[in-house]
């Protein structure tokens, strides 16, 4: 396939395109009767701006990210009334970004990202809860080597009984109230990391490593 700039050269002035110059054009871009599959687009920033290859069983979501999803957009998967919640989310290889909101509210019980994320954005898993049929919340965080930013509130959840948690070596800022988790027991963070106004109970005990 041609860019731009080579193609370009076929049709200045004075030239005389050959019958191979028009068909490099037309085999540079996509026809409106064309089917586009995800792996043929390889410049664009994939996003996930709504529910796919869900699962539903009553009031319950079983979530799998595409693996060619990049980014979760802001507010893609945020609770907002229905009579159903994500309570597991599988997320693909390739993620880098988990966009603001995007899981806000749902009832998520464990949340293990993969190895490729970078950044979870404002408020990314706060207030996960059983909004539906029980009190139920988050169970787990495992957090992936080479995580880098976790942003204000990431994963503020008042009911959530998450009791260790563990903050990869990679990290290198928490935002304010990140792990706002009451039932926090013990963290292991790497030396030097600011946890001052992460909103770690008083009562947990930190280890820095």
């Amino acid at each position: 396939m041609k860019t731009k700039e080579e193609l370009r050269l076929y049709f200045e002035n004075g030239d005389k395109p050959t019958q191979e110059h028009f068909w490099q054009w037309q085999d540079s871009y996509w026809h409106k009767d064309e089917k586009i599959s995800p792996e043929s687009i390889e410049s664009i920033e994939k996003i996930v701006p709504f529910f796919i290859n869900e699962n539903l069983l009553g009031s319950t979501i079983h979530l799998t990210i595409p693996k060619e999803t990049k980014k979760i957009v802001a507010s893609a998967y945020a609770y907002t009334g229905m009579s159903y919640q994500i309570t597991k989310v599988t997320f693909n290889e390739g993620l880098e970004i988990i966009g603001s909101h995007s899981f806000n509210s749902q009832n998520i019980k464990s949340i293990k990202t993969p190895s490729t994320l970078k950044i979870i954005e404002v408020g990314a898993f706060t207030n996960q809860g059983n909004i539906i049929n029980g009190s139920d919340s988050i169970e787990e965080i495992v957090l992936n080597e080479g995580l880098v930013i976790i942003e204000d509130y990431a994963f503020s959840s008042s009911r959530a009984t998450v009791k260790n948690l563990y903050i990869p070596s990679s990290v290198e800022s928490v935002g304010q109230n990140a792990f706002a988790i009451p039932s926090l027991k013990t963290v292991s963070a790497p030396t030097g990391l600011d946890l001052s106004k992460a909103g770690i109970p008083e009562t947990a005990i930190i280890t820095y490593r």
